[in-house]
C-alpha cells in the first residue's frame, strides 16, 4: 500500500530543525538557494526534506516556499530552545497528518520495534527500507517520540496514552479551582508588626495578621476608601 501524498524526510532530526528554523526567521519565502545560504544543507536534500515539510503543514508555496503560522511556531520554538512549545507544535503537525494518524493506529493494533515499524512506514509508502528512507523513517519516529505521540518500552514503540480524570476527580478539581479563583478575588490580607519592650525590659515582637474581605464591585471608589480606612486604622 502507498501513501502518494506524505513525503518522508531524508535528513535527520538536526537538519530538519535548521530548515524548519531557517523558515521561522525568513522575512519572505525562501527559495532552495536562499535556504543552501542560510543552513549549509545541500539544495538536492533540501528539496526533499522540502516535500516532508509541506506533507505535514509546516510550510506552503511553490518554487520559494515560507512557514506557514504552526511552521512559524515551531521554528521559533526551536531557535529559542522552548522544548515544551516546540513539542507542542510538532504534536500539532504531526497528529493532524492522515498517514501518521495511520502509523499511530497501526501500533495501537500491534506495539513494534524501532526497526519493524521503520519497515511498516517504508512499506506503507511503498518504499525499500535503505538509504534516505531508512534516515527520513528513523527521523519521523524520533519527532514522534519527541513530541509525546509515541513512547518506547521494553523495546517497543506504542502510542502515549493519555489516562483521562474520573468525572467525580475532574468535578473536584474544578470546584477547587473556582474556590481558589473567587478568594482571590474577593479577599486581601495584610500583616502588621510591632515592636516594644515589656515591663521586664525584654524586646517583644509581636506580628498581626488580618485578613479582609473586599466587596464585589467594579466601582473604583469603593476600593479606594476600602484601603484608606486599613491604612488610617491599621497601618498607622
Amino acid at each position: 500500500m502507498a501513501d502518494s501524498e506524505f513525503k518522508l524526510p531524508v535528513s535527520s532530526f538536526s537538519e530538519l530543525t535548521k530548515l524548519l528554523i531557517a523558515f521561522a526567521k525568513s522575512k519572505n519565502a525562501a527559495s532552495l538557494d536562499d535556504l543552501n545560504k542560510l543552513t549549509g544543507i545541500n539544495k538536492t536534500l533540501i528539496s526533499s526534506n522540502n516535500g516532508f515539510l509541506d506533507s505535514i503543514g509546516a510550510i506552503s508555496g511553490g518554487n520559494k516556499k515560507e512557514a506557514t503560522p504552526d511552521g512559524k511556531k515551531l521554528g521559533l520554538a526551536l531557535a529559542n530552545f522552548m522544548e515544551d512549545e516546540a513539542k507542542t507544535q510538532i504534536k500539532k503537525l504531526l497528529s493532524e497528518n492522515e498517514f501518521i494518524e495511520s502509523m499511530i493506529t497501526a501500533l495501537e493494533i500491534k506495539p513494534r520495534s524501532v526497526d519493524d515499524f521503520q519497515s511498516h512506514i517504508a512499506y506503507s509508502l511503498g518504499k525499500e527500507l535503505k538509504g534516505r528512507n531508512k534516515t527520513g523513517t528513523g527521523s519521523l519516529i524520533e519527532m514522534m517520540e519527541f513530541s509525546d505521540l509515541i513512547e518506547e518500552n521494553d523495546g517497543l514503540l506504542s502510542p502515549v496514552r493519555i489516562v483521562p480524570l474520573s468525572p467525580k476527580l475532574e468535578s473536584l478539581n474544578k470546584e477547587d479551582t473556582q474556590k481558589e479563583v473567587e478568594a482571590k478575588s474577593t479577599s486581601d490580607s495584610t500583616s502588621i508588626t510591632q515592636k516594644f519592650t515589656n515591663e521586664l525590659g525584654q524586646n517583644v515582637t509581636l506580628n498581626i495578621n488580618v485578613q479582609l474581605t473586599i466587596p464585589d464591585t467594579d466601582d473604583e471608589k469603593v476600593y479606594e476608601n476600602f484601603f484608606k480606612a486599613m491604612k488610617k486604622h491599621l497601618l498607622s
